[in-house]
């Protein structure tokens, strides 16, 4: 959900979009750097695609769920950008969401931006650095270039950044300047296109988490996983846009396990780097369960359609081998 909720975090700090568009607004360019490195490295590439293989329901995104008695229920690993080639549905899993009962998907207020801006602004305070912090007493001088030379980095916005908690300013570096033009030209994210269609054709949206919890799992991060996330981000810089396409690619590709052995394979991880792995993998555990509980009630009544992040999906802790631990036959159609 962190990412989902990211670009309404960086508009309740008040910093707009990073990039000036005319007529319309702009393509997300970047390199494959899955091809690029099956051209150049097939054998690391191979090795790749084996690690992603040994993931258990690493092969599609778009589930199939029965339970003798119910009507079958559908589960939809999304990606949250504005990309055409993840909006636009396949006609299978667009009849599935018109046809059901309830959509569910990671946090309700998704569905409507002002009910979600209002959840948001009840937080703000969280995005604030204690009185007398600022966000350079956190980061190492020797990197503090990585952050004030970003390509989103404007005099305006490093004034404005210096209040806020290093996972905020992480959102902002993250943020590619045309995925931010494009939200602004009022093209939604995929997750909100689904709720969107769902309200529109009358059918009730719920939520598997809160904005609540949301800002308890920041809350949780130690201020030194939080800087190293922030240094990650940064140190990207105008490689974003090719880690971009490359996760579009992989996930039009229905590879989306094969996200994490490719990023692990640029260099050995540092201490902090396997601190921070371990965090962000507890903490997806815990959310799969905190979505799986929320999405039991809605399984049993059958006719649910279920919207989440598509790394969710994946693994022996993921959402669907959970599914099937509570006695539902699920079954990969895309």
């Amino acid at each position: 959900m962190k990412r989902l909720l990211a670009a309404l975090v960086v508009l309740l700090v008040g910093i707009g979009a990073f990039m000036l568009w005319s007529k319309s607004p702009p393509v997300c360019g970047g390199t494959d750097l899955f091809a690029k490195l099956k051209n150049e490295h097939p054998r690391r590439y191979d090795s790749v695609l084996a690690q992603a293989e040994k993931a258990s329901n690493g092969e599609a995104v778009f589930w199939r769920i029965d339970r003798e008695g119910t009507k079958p229920s559908y589960l939809l690993g999304t990606i949250h950008v504005t990309d055409p080639r993840v909006a636009d549905l396949p006609d299978i899993t667009r009849k599935a969401l018109l046809g059901a009962a309830v959509v569910a998907v990671e946090v309700e207020e998704i569905a409507d931006e002002e009910k979600l801006a209002r959840a948001l602004s009840l937080y703000r305070q969280n995005l604030d650095l204690p009185v007398g912090q600022t966000l350079w007493d956190f980061i190492p001088d020797s990197k503090e270039s990585l952050i004030r030379n970003h390509p989103n980095m404007t005099p305006e916005i490093i004034e404005k950044i210096s209040a806020y908690r290093p996972w905020v300013v992480t959102n902002i570096v993250d943020e590619l300047p045309c995925e931010e033009a494009r939200k602004d030209a009022g093209i939604p994210i995929l997750d909100e296109a689904l709720a969107e269609l769902a309200v529109k054709s009358s059918i009730p949206v719920v939520g598997l988490e809160t904005v609540e919890e949301f800002f308890e799992q920041l809350e949780n991060m130690p201020s030194e996983l939080q800087v190293q996330e922030l240094l990650n981000a940064a140190n990207t810089g105008t490689d974003a846009e090719d880690i971009y396409e490359t996760i579009i690619s992989l996930y039009t590709q229905r590879r989306v396990a094969a996200v994490d052995p490719l990023a692990s394979g640029y260099g050995p991880p540092e201490e902090l780097d396997m601190k921070l792995t371990k965090f962000m993998e507890d903490e997806m555990t815990e959310r799969n369960r905190i979505m799986m509980r929320r999405a039991e009630e809605l399984l049993a009544k059958g006719n649910a359609f279920i919207a989440v992040g598509a790394l969710h999906l994946p693994g022996e802790q993921g959402l669907v081998e959970l599914i099937r631990g509570a006695g539902y036959k699920v079954v990969p159609l895309q």
